[in-house]
């Protein structure tokens, strides 16, 4: 079977998948995501071509891929404007180990013109990663913050990066086994997963107490972090994501960023949120925290940025944050920071989103695809907490939803018989029972569909196979 396009079954993997997934086994180490894919990693097939929303593997398969190479390719694969400009940058300057440069210097100001708040008033430095910007981010806090102020508060569920810093933050002990640790504590706390409240309360009557449980951290000095009688903290900021999307999606209310913006004013925190996946735009809007009402001290960005085809990364910090170094030059340097490559392209994401309206083309599509999930919610007793907010979705397989039994097997299945059928999806969650969307922005309600009817057949056909 060659050639199948989405929504009919293929064999997987094809005979030349097969070909350079054995080079693979015998050439590259294990240590490797796409290994971890599918329920059986003898079923990924070797990609050799994209375009749109589409890539195609050796054998000639058309797959929807609705990672959106994890939140990267928010312009599509492949997207020919952005590989134009970048091209003729290349040719007029294309590496300068960490120079100024036009590019940086426009790129810059530009988003600082869109961030939110305060922000606008802040500053900017660059990088090449999630991880690696959310080092940056815990440098620039700690140096920023007075001693003995150096722990940082983190949430169950959260995802940071794997580096040394970042991975510290993890809750998931997988993540951090045989790092190295590094010089501060962590404070691991349950974040607004209202499916499974930590609690077990429920929204709206909960009045936030997850909040209120964080908030309680600071009433006694017999909890590690505060001492109410002298003021003397040990804290120096709270990360986090303002959705966790490597969780499977998991949207909080509004009212748990606005207080945990209210914690962080009273007890003088640094307040960063990590939006590597879900900025710039994913959400309908060019930062997520706009939603919330909340503009955080400091925000870190990647993924779309530069529409994928350029390693680029930037964080976006208050100012008086920002200046906790300005005569220190060279705190955080890199030989690829602040690329012009990367550079231009990030400017042409930007003008290209706004020349296109694609941020209420987001919201939009992603409003009709969130309808369409809890459609097939209301069908299927298996799956559950339909989600999202603009094009980051997420549903929830579960035994039954009465129990809320997570169903991480059933959820491996749906991902593999989607995958024979031509859809590429990504199991994730707190107990791998979750599946993700996050599909460039140029997505049709068309294309959605079918997404749509591929899962509720990959359902149907996993389910027979329980």
């Amino acid at each position: 079977m060659k050639g199948k396009r989405p929504g009919m079954l293929r064999d997987i993997p094809g005979e030349l998948s097969r070909k350079y997934y054995d080079l693979l086994l015998r050439n590259e180490t294990g240590g490797t995501f796409w290994r971890a894919v599918m329920d059986d990693s003898a079923k990924v097939p070797v990609l050799e071509s994209q375009d749109g929303i589409y890539v195609t593997d050796v054998d000639g398969n058309v797959y929807i891929e609705t990672l959106g190479a994890f939140a990267t390719s928010c312009l599509g694969y492949s997207p020919k404007q952005l590989i134009k400009v970048a091209m003729e940058q290349a040719e007029r300057l294309m590496h300068v180990s960490d120079w100024p440069n036009i590019p940086r210097a426009e790129l810059a100001q530009r988003l600082l013109e869109i961030a939110p708040g305060f922000l606008k008033h802040g500053q900017v430095q660059f990088e090449l990663g999630g991880g690696p910007t959310v080092d940056l981010a815990l440098e620039l806090m700690h140096y920023a913050s007075p001693p003995p102020r150096r722990d940082i508060i983190t949430f169950f569920g959260g995802y940071h990066g794997r580096t040394v810093a970042s991975v510290n933050l993890a809750a998931n002990a997988y993540n951090r086994e045989g790092f190295p640790g590094v010089n501060f504590n962590v404070i691991r706390v349950p974040y607004a997963y209202c499916y499974r409240c930590a609690f077990e309360r429920t929204y709206p009557s909960c009045d936030m107490f997850c909040v209120t449980w964080i908030e309680r951290l600071f009433e006694s000095a017999e909890y590690g972090v505060y001492d109410p009688n002298t003021g003397t903290s040990l804290v120096a900021g709270l990360v986090v994501e303002p959705v966790q999307t490597h969780s499977g999606m998991i949207v909080p209310p509004a009212e748990f960023y606005q207080g945990l913006r209210r914690i962080c004013d009273r007890y003088g925190l640094i307040f960063l949120s990590d939006a590597i996946p879900m900025s710039i735009g994913r959400s309908g809007k060019w930062f997520t925290c706009e939603h919330f009402g909340v503009t955080p001290d400091m925000i870190t960005i990647c993924k779309s940025i530069s529409g994928g085809i350029w390693p680029l990364s930037a964080l976006i910090a208050r100012r008086d944050i920002a200046e906790a170094w300005a005569n220190r030059p060279d705190k955080h340097m890199g030989t690829f920071h602040g690329n012009p490559v990367g550079c231009r392209a990030a400017l042409e994401v930007i003008a290209e989103i706004e020349r296109r309206n694609l941020l209420a083309h987001v919201t939009e599509v992603g409003n009709y695809f969130l309808d369409g999930l809890k459609a097939l919610q209301a069908e299927h007793e298996v799956l559950a907490d339909a989600a999202g907010l603009g094009l980051a979705l997420g549903v929830e397989f579960v035994r039954d939803k009465r129990t809320k039994q997570p169903a991480p097997e059933l959820a491996a299945r749906v991902a593999s018989e989607a995958l024979r059928r031509g859809v590429i999806l990504l199991r994730v969650g707190y107990f791998g029972n979750r599946i993700t969307f996050m599909p460039p922005y140029i997505i049709t309600k068309e294309e959605i569909d079918l997404i749509l009817e591929v899962l509720d057949q990959s359902i149907k056909a996993a389910k027979e196979l329980a």
